[in-house]
């Protein structure tokens, strides 16, 4: 086996990607290349915008009767896919509000009504007519997609690990059957989705307390991988910042590698931005030179353990599958 403090060098010499194909979005255009050629999206918005000013004039002069045939024509628009992008629902955060509220929340059209009646003076007061000062753009549409695209990377990861796996000729043991487990070699299974009664009974079945699951709310790890008769327990993190949340999964992985379990091996994989600032050796103060001593401390107390990053991992991998 590798020596882990040794493997955590290496990934510290082996930064990760700025742009990683696996967190990489779809980046299709939701626009046309031709802007007097509209799409079903580019016209609902520009619906939108329409029935917004004629819902001013409506309001302005007390035409009731406008008022509501306007509110159905936004409430009908509002269906339309992608227009969570627009100027209009854009600005609803603004106001602590969501499409996603606004559409699974307010479920009949009198919620929708009343809730568009508060909504638009105010969007009308502070953006409808700065906007059309400067001049609406369909460009908008494509630009808040983009800026909404880091949303979703849970799967990702799994994604990425599987490929990864697979490469090195592991393969998903999908049998709830803990005899043929112990059989089966270069397999892994995914503890925290599909597989976790199986990860039960291995737990039981090698005499694995798993405390550190105890010890954090039972929180399920990601992967389990078998190698050799060795066992690996392998939790993922994919982190880009620090603050709130982050910091608090980042206690989580660090902690991960400080147990000693009946000769389980625990490996934490930590991939995206946020490894390089850990990683950067120029940094001597501060929370992740912090968080860098944290981890090689336990790994230096804890020789089966190991923290990598992507290359990291693959290194471990080279290493096992060559043994």
């Amino acid at each position: 086996m590798i020596d882990n403090i040794k493997l955590f060098e290496i990934s510290i010499k082996n930064k990760e990607p700025y742009v990683d194909k696996y967190y990489v979005k779809s980046n299709k255009p939701i626009i046309t290349d031709d802007s007097k050629k509209l799409n079903k999206l580019m016209k609902a918005n520009a619906d939108i915008l329409d029935n917004i000013s004629a819902y001013k004039i409506a309001v302005d002069s007390n035409n009731a009767e406008m008022q509501n045939t306007t509110l159905k024509n936004i409430i009908s628009t509002l269906t339309t896919t992608g227009i969570n992008f627009s100027e209009f629902t854009s600005y609803w955060a603004v106001k602590d509000m969501s499409y996603s509220i606004y559409k699974n929340t307010l479920k009949t059209e009198s919620l929708k009504m009343e809730f568009l009646k508060n909504m638009i003076p105010e969007f009308i007061k502070d953006r409808h007519l700065l906007y059309k000062i400067h001049g609406y753009s369909f460009s908008t549409l494509q630009v808040v997609n983009g800026s909404k695209a880091h949303k979703g990377n849970g799967s990702a990861g799994n994604i990425k690990i599987t490929e990864l796996f697979e490469k090195y000729g592991f393969s998903h043991f999908n049998l709830n059957d803990i005899s043929e487990f112990k059989k089966k070699d270069k397999i892994f299974i995914y503890p925290d989705k599909t597989d976790k009664t199986l990860f039960k009974k291995i737990l039981d079945e090698y005499e694995i307390d798993f405390d550190w699951s105890k010890n954090h709310e039972n929180k399920q790890t990601d992967f389990l991988f078998k190698i050799d008769n060795k066992i690996f327990i392998m939790e993922h993190k994919h982190m880009k910042e620090s603050g709130g949340g982050q910091d608090k999964q980042m206690s989580e992985i660090i902690n991960f590698i400080s147990y000693k379990d009946n000769g389980v091996y625990y490996v934490s994989f930590l991939d995206g931005v946020y490894f390089n600032v850990i990683a950067d050796e120029s940094t001597t103060n501060g929370k992740p030179f912090e968080q860098r001593k944290s981890i090689i401390q336990n790994l230096a107390n804890n020789k089966q353990n190991y923290f990598v990053n992507t290359n990291g991992f693959i290194e471990l991998m080279n290493n096992l599958v060559k043994k």
